[in-house]
């Protein structure tokens, strides 16, 4: 019959927990470097992150890819 939908009479809703923080994660963050857009992978290739623990893992990664050229000394203004 046209026009019927199957309905569920539970619905569980599964959440992953950060592997950082104990917390409920929001993202799931790729730990290893591959550029493809698909990876199947598992627990070597992804973990589960709160959003705090994810964008701190985002900021490490980008902070350990700058590239420091000169380091110049600051002169300290006691007198």
């Amino acid at each position: 019959m046209p026009g019927l939908m199957a309905t569920a009479e539970y619905v569980t809703k599964v959440h992953a927990v950060c592997t950082k923080t104990g917390n409920l994660a929001h993202y799931s963050h790729r730990k290893v470097k591959n550029d493809n857009v698909v990876l199947l992978g598992e627990t070597e290739e992804y973990e589960p992150l709160s959003r705090a623990a994810y964008y701190k893992e985002i900021l490490q990664e980008k902070v350990s890819k700058l590239e420091v050229k000169d380091v110049e000394e600051i002169p300290s203004k006691e007198k």
